[in-house]
């Protein structure tokens, strides 16, 4: 009870209220259980709602907790978000292991709708044979780290319609965020494009400035695991 207090002055300090009126998204595959399909839980399915597109949560690897989604040569797992304006931090924790073959695509939409019209902004190619990171609109702009789990991050401003990605911390491309310039950002894409299985955890989604957002988003799913312990 004490620690719940305490979070919950902590919330009210960093202003948790305009982190969910901003559409704040944090997802950690702790709460489903091991070997359960993605699709129908969470707000994530297959693209176009096809539950043959999904992915499992997996137990093999994991950044925080013991969970972790693992997207199969078959996945292609999406999660819809209804944001527009400002700036975004979008991140997530990857995991690919040694003596992987294919390519693997992490993708951003600013359109997406089961069944089309959907509109891409990122499509990064891992190749994971080679190693080679490539974003689209350019050519390989970094290597990839095995064995270990790496922050894959997008600054995403959709007021200046530009997006800057970064891999291990550091800057590898920055981009025009959409050449139609709706404003906005409805969806990321996690395919497998018949590749290796990777793995993603820790996924969030917060408006800048990000730390506080991130703090906030975390005194959150620390309430929500309590509750439900």
């Amino acid at each position: 009870m004490r620690n719940l207090r305490f979070i919950a002055v902590l919330l009210a300090i960093l202003g948790v209220t305009a982190v969910a009126g901003a559409q704040g998204f944090m997802e950690d595959f702790e709460s489903y259980a091991a070997g359960s399909a993605m699709h129908g839980q969470g707000g994530w399915k297959g693209w176009d709602n096809v539950a043959a597109a999904g992915a499992p949560v997996s137990s093999a690897y994991a950044h925080s907790g013991s969970k972790s989604v693992e997207i199969l040569g078959t996945s292609d797992l999406v999660h819809e978000f209804d944001i527009s304006g400002g700036t975004w931090e979008f991140s997530a924790m990857q995991y690919i292991p040694t003596g992987r073959t294919g390519e693997t695509y992490f993708i951003l939409l600013n359109q997406y709708k089961d069944g089309g019209p959907d509109d891409w902004s990122v499509q990064t190619v891992f190749n994971l044979g080679t190693g080679a990171i490539t974003p689209w609109h350019s050519g390989a702009a970094a290597n990839i780290v095995y064995d270990q789990w790496i922050e894959v991050k997008f600054i995403v401003d959709l007021a200046k319609n530009t997006v800057g990605e970064y891999y291990n911390g550091k800057l590898i491309f920055t981009d025009q965020w959409d050449d139609n310039v709706h404003g906005t950002l409805q969806a990321v894409d996690l395919y497998g494009n018949n590749a290796s299985s990777v793995y993603y955890d820790d996924i969030t989604v917060v408006p800048e400035p990000a730390t506080v957002s991130l703090l906030c988003l975390g005194a959150l799913a620390l309430i929500r695991r309590r509750r439900c312990s």
